[in-house]
């Protein structure tokens, strides 16, 4: 069945070139809507909130990109806002996909004489695309020219490589991340700017090539005349772009974009990322070598290519870290970990677990919120180890590092995100360096950000969120709450609950997930979002996968919330109830998947005849022991660290779950590793911690009474 989607593009720039278009790829047809924003981050946010239940993705262009040098990250304050921004469909900028298909592209015309970059090269702004500098730079050491002091400092020289240009870049860097870009860019609209940009542009006279995005070029305005009699390398298409790049007379036009994914004439990077995961079902970022596998990339050409987007020179400070960590080891006799994980306090209780700081106790309540914030300053703390995970299957054990940050969720939420992904990066390059080979994040460091995906493109070591685990553990519970209530009957020919399952959010990436393995457990299962056509589409994905279970679509949680025996949530609704508490059935068991939850404690209390579930935990294999205390009893621990540990036993030291987005067949994947590796569901939990057995039979009770 062909199906249609919505795709948002927001243009973080000018609104000059906005559009609707159409057109169709790899059987599906593709309905565009561009917008600009003009340096805005409040209006692109505005408009990412207003049109999420309305699209399937966002494609956004002209961001601040994220910078990497010597394995570090520069990460524009507003890119982090905007990204950091929750969603139910997949956000793309399409960063990944045009480093890997820019060099594909540019290596090929050069083999084939179409480029010539001896002949010299000018880059505006070679920050925004240092993988193609990095490349010619390598390749030809005299043809690379620079316009970057005037796009980060606005001083209106063109400069060449020279030693030690990349300190002088880190400290503009430093610099230009914190400024907005709407009202202190050096391409602002006024007489001393145009000035400056026509001095830029005659230094520039001699080269032969101008390497750039289109619209970045076109900020030059009047100065545009830099591109005239010129050679422009760009790789974005927009007709009417093109016709005002025209006016300054080049002599071409070149363009890296693939001519094979060209199928609209207003196709970019950000739309083509958007269009190629919707068509292969991969809601969540792709990795590079992802990328590769889609685009096809030749051999030869992508053992280059990877030169530049993903090897980068390990830094000073990882290579100091490696031999400080390796001489501890040999003196300690420590064995190398497996894997590492990253956690931080909950609330300001936790602190009282950490050695030494049980005097906190003794500390009044006034002096909580200071101490909280003058502690994150401190820097992050080896918090202990997990050793002796055992596999049921074949008996290999892995042992794991802890690291801790010392902040609250409330601190972390109020820090700036670049502060904490320089924290968690130098924990990767600590762990890679004590022998990890995969890092886990919990908490809110999955979620800072652009959860995870920039962390893991800095980190020496692969890093996943859980959130695949987690998800699982979560329906995982959820099936053992509904059957614990007892108001069910199981079929015994299939296993299948006779009930009811309804998903709120179910066109969104985990709604979609969790409908998928309900459609497994449930007879019959009600979908619930605000867009009819698109749960259509889904019910058609579910009955390949559940034929027998019977599907209700619906946009009004409210009209069936009375049938409903199981209830998940899994929605971005941050001003609006999703479905009325008080129409539950009574006996109901809700599993509360949104961040911010949709139920709060006053929904809790209103109705104690319906079980009201936040996550499920897990027990890892083995006489497993931990030398720090996480507040949870036993052996168990969180489903994301689980993750983890799976990953190293499975010896799968990958990217496994990354971004806001999880995909259906990885949460099978790692459910059924778990069952292989003998991981166990612990208690579950609610919003006053584990809920218990008795508060389970009161629960129990008081829905009889109601039925």
């Amino acid at each position: 069945m062909k199906s249609t989607y919505r795709i948002a593009e927001i243009s973080f720039g000018r609104p000059f070139w906005d559009a609707s278009f159409e057109f169709d790829y790899g059987g599906n047809h593709f309905e565009v809507q561009r917008f600009g924003v003009q340096f805005s981050v409040d209006l692109m946010k505005n408009l990412i909130t207003s049109l999420r239940d309305q699209v399937d993705a966002f494609a956004l262009t002209s961001l601040p990109p994220v910078i990497r040098m010597d394995g570090k990250s520069y990460v524009h304050s507003q890119y982090l806002e905007i990204m950091g921004l929750p969603s139910s469909v997949p956000i793309c900028d399409g960063t990944g996909l045009r480093e890997i298909a820019n060099i594909n592209s540019l290596v090929k015309m050069i083999d084939q004489g179409k480029v010539q970059p001896e002949q010299g090269v000018f880059f505006p702004t070679a920050i925004l695309n240092l993988e193609i500098e990095e490349f010619l730079r390598h390749r030809y050491p005299k043809s690379v020219h620079m316009g970057d002091a005037f796009a980060l400092l606005g001083l209106p020289f063109v400069i060449r490589p020279f030693k030690g240009l990349k300190t002088v870049t880190k400290t503009a860097l430093n610099f230009a991340t914190m400024r907005d870009l709407r009202n202190n860019t050096p391409f602002a609209e006024n007489k001393f700017q145009k000035m400056m940009r026509s001095s830029l542009v005659s230094q520039a006279e001699h080269l032969q090539y101008v390497c750039g995005d289109l619209p970045i070029i076109l900020l030059y305005d009047s100065g545009a005349d830099v591109v005239r009699n010129k050679d422009v390398i760009v790789w974005s298409h927009h007709p009417l772009m093109e016709q005002e790049l025209k006016k300054y007379e080049p002599r071409s036009i070149i363009n890296l974009f693939p001519e094979e994914f060209n199928v609209s004439p207003y196709m970019n990077y950000s739309i083509l990322d958007a269009v190629l995961r919707l068509t292969h079902n991969r809601t969540a970022p792709l990795s590079n070598e992802e990328w590769e596998q889609l685009l096809a990339t030749e051999t030869e050409v992508r053992d280059v290519a990877r030169q530049y987007t993903t090897t980068r020179q390990t830094s000073t400070q990882a290579k100091v870290s490696k031999g400080i960590n390796f001489v501890r080891g040999k003196l300690k006799k420590e064995e190398p970990p497996d894997f590492a994980f990253v956690v931080h306090a909950l609330s300001h209780n936790d602190f009282t677990r950490v050695p030494g700081f049980g005097i906190l106790k003794q500390m009044p309540k006034s002096w909580n919120d200071p101490f909280d914030r003058l502690i994150s300053k401190a820097p992050p703390i080896v918090y202990g180890e997990i050793k002796h995970v055992i596999s049921q299957h074949n008996g290999k054990e892995v042992s794991g590092i802890i690291y801790g940050l010392m902040a609250t969720p409330k601190v972390l939420k109020e820090s700036d995100p670049e502060v904490i992904y320089r924290q968690i990066e130098g924990i990767c390059r600590d762990a890679a360096a004590r022998g990890a080979k995969i890092a886990g994040l919990g908490a809110y460091t999955k979620i800072v950000g652009d959860q995870g995906i920039t962390i893991n493109q800095n980190s020496p070591i692969p890093v996943t969120t859980g959130n695949s685990l987690s998800a699982s553990a979560t329906l995982w519970g959820l099936n053992q709450a509904v059957r614990k209530m007892g108001f069910v009957t199981i079929d015994p020919s299939d296993n299948r609950v006779n009930g009811m399952a309804m998903v709120i959010g179910a066109t969104g990436s985990i709604g979609k997930v969790s409908a998928k393995l309900l459609a497994l457990t449930f007879k019959k299962l009600c979908l619930v979002a605000p867009r009819m056509n698109r749960l259509e589409e889904l019910r058609e994905e579910i009955r390949q996968i559940a034929p027998n279970c019977e599907i209700i679509l619906s946009t009004n949680a409210n009209e069936l919330a009375s049938q409903a025996d199981a209830l998940l949530t899994a929605t971005s609704s941050f001003d609006q109830k999703i479905v009325d508490v008080m129409l539950l059935k009574p006996g109901c068991v809700v599993a509360d998947c949104s961040r911010p939850l949709d139920f709060e404690m006053e929904d809790v209390r209103k109705r104690p005849d319906v079980l009201i579930m936040e996550s499920g935990e897990v027990n890892l294999p083995g006489p497993m022991q931990m030398s720090c205390d996480l507040g949870l009893p036993g052996k168990t621990v969180y489903a994301c660290l689980a993750e983890t540990a799976l990953l190293a036993m499975e010896g799968r030291h990958e990217s496994f779950t990354m971004g806001r987005d999880i995909e259906w067949d990885k949460v099978k994947q790692i459910y059924k590793m778990a069952v292989k590796h003998g991981v166990e569901l612990a208690e579950i939990q609610g919003h006053m911690g584990v809920i218990t057995d008795r508060e389970f039979e009161l629960t129990r009770q008081l829905a009889l009474l109601k039925r």
